[in-house]
């Protein structure tokens, strides 16, 4: 159910968030304690404004209703990835090469589930990761989650 919901939100969301030169990072339908969410992240290339944001909301939560794709109550939630991105696809990834990522896998390489390091390159439906000095190659097939990490900037 929840597939088809967030399959069926995309498919209506995408063309609206596009139109207005905007990308789609994700979209999640989750329960929360204050009732089901349907949360869409969306980005640019130097981030979104609130005004963005507001807009988004205001138009696909209108086709939403019409469409009528979710048959309970729900709140419906537009907002930027923050300043740690969910990295999704592999142009997720090349944006952030040479960056800090976090990795959560599916099945375990080498006995691990989480990597924190530089991502290197992203070739081959692989991602090289350097973490300290060695190098891991981690197939995006078996990648539950992953995400940039911000470094803040240092004083000096």
């Amino acid at each position: 159910m929840r597939s088809k919901i967030i399959a069926k939100a995309r498919e209506l969301a995408e063309p609206i968030i596009n139109e207005q030169n905007l990308e789609l990072v994700d979209i999640q339908y989750i329960r929360e304690s204050r009732g089901w969410v349907l949360r869409i992240i969306i980005d640019k290339e130097n981030g979104v404004t609130l005004n963005e944001c507001t807009k988004i909301s205001r138009e696909v939560g209108y086709i939403l209703e019409i469409k009528d794709i979710i048959a309970y109550p729900y709140h419906l939630e537009v907002s930027s990835p923050g300043l740690e991105r969910p990295l999704k696809t592999p142009k997720d990834f090349a944006k952030c090469l040479g960056k800090k990522v976090n990795i959560i896998t599916s099945e375990p390489l080498n006995g691990q589930k989480k990597f924190r390091g530089t991502l290197k390159s992203i070739k081959d439906s692989n991602v090289r990761l350097d973490i300290g000095g060695k190098c891991w190659r981690i197939p995006l097939e078996i990648i539950d989650q992953a995400k940039s990490i911000y470094e803040f900037p240092k004083k000096g």
